[in-house]
C-alpha cells in the first residue's frame, strides 16, 4: 500500500493591531504562506472573535494596543490557554514575529524577510505621515469671531 501523507494543518492566527497599515501588511505577509488570518482592530474585537469560538492557534497582538494588549493576553491565558500568545511592540518586533511564524513551515517561501517587511511598513507609515502633514497645511484655518 502506498503511504499517504496527511495534509498539513493550516494554522490560524488572530492578528490584533489597531493601525490598519500595519495590520494589512502583516496579514498579507502571513497569508502568502497560506496561514489563515483573522484580523481585529481592538481587544474587544479580538475577545468577540475568541468567544465566537473559531479555532485559533496563535494570537499576535500589539502589546501597546490602547493599554489593552497585556489585558487581552491575560484574558486569553485564562479562557483559551491552548492559544500561543505573541505580544509585540515596535515595527521591527512585529515583522520579526511574523517572520518567525512563517518560518515554522519549511515549505513556505514568503515574499521577503522581516527586514524587507519592516522597511516596507516604515515607508508606508512615513508616506502616511507626510500626506497627513500636507493635508493639515492645506486645510483652511477656522477663526472665531470676537463678539463685542
Amino acid at each position: 500500500m502506498a503511504s499517504r501523507k496527511s495534509p498539513t494543518k493550516k494554522r490560524t492566527v488572530l492578528l490584533v493591531e489597531n493601525d490598519v497599515l500595519v495590520r494589512f501588511a502583516l496579514a498579507e505577509y502571513l497569508r502568502a504562506c497560506e496561514i489563515t488570518v483573522i484580523e481585529a482592530a481592538s481587544a474587544d474585537d479580538a475577545k468577540a472573535v475568541l468567544v465566537a469560538g473559531p479555532s485559533i492557534d496563535l494570537l499576535l497582538c500589539d502589546a501597546q494596543l490602547a493599554g489593552e494588549g497585556f489585558v487581552l493576553a491575560q484574558w486569553v491565558r485564562r479562557h483559551r490557554p491552548k492559544i500561543e500568545t505573541v505580544l509585540t511592540g515596535s515595527i521591527a518586533s512585529k515583522t520579526q514575529a511574523a517572520a518567525e511564524i512563517v518560518s515554522r513551515d519549511p515549505a513556505c517561501r514568503p515574499s521577503g524577510d522581516a527586514a524587507s517587511l519592516a522597511a516596507r511598513l516604515n515607508a508606508m507609515m512615513a508616506e502616511r505621515k507626510r500626506r497627513l502633514r500636507q493635508q493639515s497645511k492645506s486645510a483652511p484655518v477656522k477663526r472665531k469671531r470676537l463678539q463685542a
